[in-house]
């Protein structure tokens, strides 16, 4: 009798703990499927861990436009297939239609246009300012900014993107391309007018727009001249 009270008890306790053990696990489902902005939560903590406090996601349309930027520099835009721009991201194989829909490979670029040009402007930007304001010290500082320029990732996409006939018969990066452009030409005029602190600057805006053709015709001229650089350093067959 003893025995038996003995064996009721244990399968009792062993039901008991089989039914906690249930419950435990469907608790711990329902944390991870109660959707929290747009994601599970045990999905969204676990990533939060894995990533340390204070670590930003870096996501997938951020590895595309880096994976771009890339690929543009080194094969331009016609070489560059879609799953070329995938591969080199490791995302999924939609991501790139997810983030960019119904332009896909030409979003993707134009994305990766807008993050060089930004690019390319702080670093010329930053380049080191001449020693004094004699001119040829002037353009000599703003050629070997620009020699710099074109041997970085930015400078060898936009020698591409300009020797692209495929890019160039799209508008949207055609233009693109060509405001980057400009954007260039902006900065070696600035660079050329090199006004002094301490200059009036009604007095220096006004022979700015007296000179502006001048400067324009430089900047045009020592922008051309540091795209062919460019263009050789890439190398013979490496275009296109």
């Amino acid at each position: 009798m003893s025995e038996s009270r003995h064996t009721g008890s244990t399968a009792t306790a062993n039901h008991t703990s089989r039914v906690l053990q249930i419950q435990v696990r469907t608790s711990l489902y329902e944390i991870a499927d109660r959707p929290v902005g747009g994601m599970r939560r045990g999905v969204s903590a676990m990533a939060e861990m894995r990533r340390g406090p204070g670590r930003p996601a870096y996501d997938s349309k951020q590895k595309l436009v880096a994976a771009a930027c890339a690929l543009l520099a080194e094969r331009g835009f016609e070489a560059t297939s879609p799953q070329m721009f995938q591969q080199r991201s490791g995302v999924g194989h939609g991501s790139m239609y997810h983030h960019f829909p119904g332009k896909g490979k030409e979003g993707l670029a134009l994305d990766a246009i807008s993050h060089m040009r930004a690019s390319t402007i702080a670093f010329l930007d930053g380049a080191p300012a001449p020693s004094d304001s004699e001119p040829e010290e002037v353009r000599a500082s703003i050629v070997a900014a620009l020699d710099r320029l074109f041997a970085r990732k930015e400078g060898q996409a936009l020698v591409r993107l300009l020797a692209d006939a495929v890019a160039g018969a799209i508008p949207s990066l055609a233009t693109a391309t060509r405001d980057w452009c400009d954007d260039i030409r902006a900065v070696i005029v600035v660079r050329l007018r090199d006004d002094e602190p301490g200059t009036d600057l009604d007095i220096a805006d006004a022979a700015a727009r007296l000179l502006a053709p001048e400067f324009d015709a430089l900047a045009e001229e020592l922008f051309t001249a540091a795209l062919g650089r460019g263009l050789l350093h890439q190398g013979p067959g490496k275009v296109g």
